[in-house]
């Protein structure tokens, strides 16, 4: 397998941990985690490898799965650290199994600005807060949390860009400033 860009992989799941006799996989979930992707043909090893499990179950918060040519104990063993992703490039083919809101990973590293033109910063993190997620941007020195929620973020669903934000008083306001 060649090796792909570090920029085309996109972790979805960790292999944490080894799973009965027969080789099974527990994945543990990762921000940009979308259940529909388990059955879509677009999840790949960590090396560009594809990654179609045969049969897989929830877990609690994790998902167990079997995939082909692993069988056994030792071959999961093997697997563990390991990560399962998908290709950016795949994203914006018709037939990607995008979530409605879309997947946070297309907000990293884009510049933010409000719809009057203002530049705000550089997302640095997305992260997890309940069922939405916040846009961290750095900002005089102190993370901006920014929901990703309409309206303060504009609908979007392309990879580049900058994300236009329509932020209510105080928001952008950092403490000690």
């Amino acid at each position: 397998m060649t090796e792909i860009p570090a920029d085309e992989f996109m972790p979805v799941a960790d292999v944490v941990k080894a799973v009965g006799l027969r080789g099974e996989l527990k994945l543990y979930p990762l921000i940009d985690w979308h259940e529909p992707l388990l059955d879509s043909g677009d999840l790949v090893w960590d090396d560009g490898a594809p990654f179609a499990p045969d049969s897989w179950r929830p877990q609690g918060t994790c998902y167990v799965v079997t995939v082909p040519g692993i069988g056994t104990r030792e071959g999961a063993e093997g697997a563990v650290g390991r990560m399962v992703g998908f290709l950016r490039s795949r994203y914006a083919a018709p037939d990607f199994p995008r979530p409605r809101g879309g997947l946070p990973f297309r907000w990293l590293g884009r510049p933010v600005a409000t719809a009057t033109g203002e530049a705000v910063g550089e997302v640095d993190d997305v992260r997890t807060y309940g069922a939405g997620f916040m846009l961290v941007v750095p900002r005089g020195g102190r993370e901006c949390l920014i929901p990703a929620v309409p309206p303060i973020l504009r609908p979007e669903d392309e990879l580049q860009g900058t994300l236009v934000i329509d932020p209510p008083e105080g928001l952008l306001d950092v403490a000690g400033d």
